[in-house]
């Protein structure tokens, strides 16, 4: 099971669109987390992908002055790394991917 969460779940501090979107993220992982340990012994692996700037149309407004769009990680990156993170066998589960296109100053 792949969930797409966001850094914005992991962040000490909030810098993102908002708390509901941080809490939202954050929930996300937290389940990703209990369906890995609730599945395991079943053969269930569960990641949280968890990206910082992403350039879709959800970030246009909020990411003005912050990164330019050509600087964030581009959807078809992320679309790779699920494909990745698919094509593991169970031997190699990752429970986490943060994916940074810039210096995260806090987690």
């Amino acid at each position: 099971m792949i969930n797409l969460s966001s850094l914005s779940g992991k962040r000490i501090r909030g810098r993102s669109v908002g708390v509901g979107y941080e809490m939202s993220k954050f929930a996300l992982t937290a389940l990703t987390h209990s369906v890995r340990c609730s599945g395991w012994e079943y053969g269930i692996r569960a990641t949280a992908v968890c990206p910082g700037w992403v350039n879709t149309q959800m970030v246009k407004d909020i990411s003005r002055n912050i990164i330019e769009p050509e600087q964030m990680t581009q959807p078809e990156d992320v679309a790779a790394l699920i494909s990745t993170l698919l094509k593991l066998p169970n031997t190699a589960s990752i429970s986490e991917l943060y994916v940074n296109c810039i210096l995260e100053s806090s987690y």
